[in-house]
């Protein structure tokens, strides 16, 4: 069983990679605004470089990684790493709200199955 404060820093640690997904997404985003689109590999690192949020990305996934190596101190992997999942529910919903995108029934249905696969495994 998992106690409150494992299944708080777990949660933390989904939405700190969450936050971290949606500031790339800003950035791509930042690329595209200033029509500044990459034709290749090398021009596209070039140009994220020019970016404030690539580097606020950055420090935000340093700061999970950090709290990640934190929690595996204290969790055993096979019950910390379902949690992480946790992100590929936050970040659609929140990128509704952010980025005006759209999800589809088979999203709910997944989210769904993904706290069901996260409540069965932490009891």
């Amino acid at each position: 069983m998992v106690s409150f404060v494992q299944v708080s820093l777990l949660i933390s640690f989904a939405c700190l990679m969450s936050l971290g997904q949606l500031l790339f997404k800003k950035t791509s985003l930042s690329i595209s605004n200033q029509n500044m689109e990459a034709t290749s590999l090398i021009e596209g690192i070039i140009r994220s470089v020019q970016i404030p949020w690539l580097y606020m990305a950055l420090t935000v996934y340093a700061f999970a990684t950090i709290l990640w190596l934190y929690i595996l101190q204290r969790i055993p992997l096979s019950i910390a790493y379902p949690f992480s999942a946790l992100a590929m529910v936050i970040v659609p919903i929140l990128a509704v709200f952010i980025f005006g995108e759209r999800l589809s029934w088979s999203y709910w249905l997944g989210a769904l199955f993904i706290f069901i696969g996260i409540i069965i495994i932490a009891r």
